[in-house]
């Protein structure tokens, strides 16, 4: 792959990220539009309320990680040094930014999986695609997309959930005396 292909690449990652982050907007526009604070509808926005800067660095990461990684696994590339970077990097914002220097191992496995996920979907399709097309291949390639695509999804809530855990945890212990 080369430098230009990888540029590429990236900005086409970029567009994606600004169209996802246009939709998120709408969809925050319409969803609390009217709001009031007995409402259902509190319950999402409820979520970044009251967090402090580096918490939402944190959730920004992840999202940003959560999107790339999605978007590797879709497109089908492959990975490549500068990808995998990326995707460590965002990943270790998350624990160098909270503190939480105890989760750098955790994370730095979870990136591996990742990964290793993204290369397997790339390996599959790359083999029906060159080398032989077959139906049960073709299922096995779909059937291996959700399942990393819920996984991805699942690790996302999992990460902004502890986020905003430890969050409240801080918040009470500092307001206690």
């Amino acid at each position: 792959m080369s430098n230009n292909d990888i540029i590429y690449d990236l900005l086409s990652f970029l567009a994606v990220a600004v169209i996802f982050l246009i939709i998120v907007s709408i969809l925050f526009g319409i969803f609390c539009k009217k709001f009031k604070f007995n409402s259902s509808r509190i319950d999402l926005y409820g979520l970044f309320l009251n967090l402090n800067n580096t918490s939402l660095i944190a959730i920004a990461s992840i999202t940003i990680n959560y999107l790339f990684l999605v978007w590797c696994m879709i497109s089908f590339k492959g990975l490549n040094i500068i990808y995998i970077t990326l995707i460590f990097i965002l990943m270790l914002v998350r624990d160098f930014v909270m503190d939480d220097y105890k989760k750098i191992p955790l994370s730095l496995v979870m990136g591996t999986v990742d990964c290793l996920a993204i290369e397997l979907i790339y390996l599959i399709y790359n083999y029906l695609m060159n080398d032989s097309f077959s139906y049960m291949l073709l299922a096995i390639l779909i059937l291996v997309v959700i399942f990393v695509f819920l996984y991805f999804t699942y690790n996302l809530f999992r990460r902004i959930n502890n986020i905003v855990v430890d969050h409240k945890v801080l918040k009470n212990k500092k307001y206690k005396v």
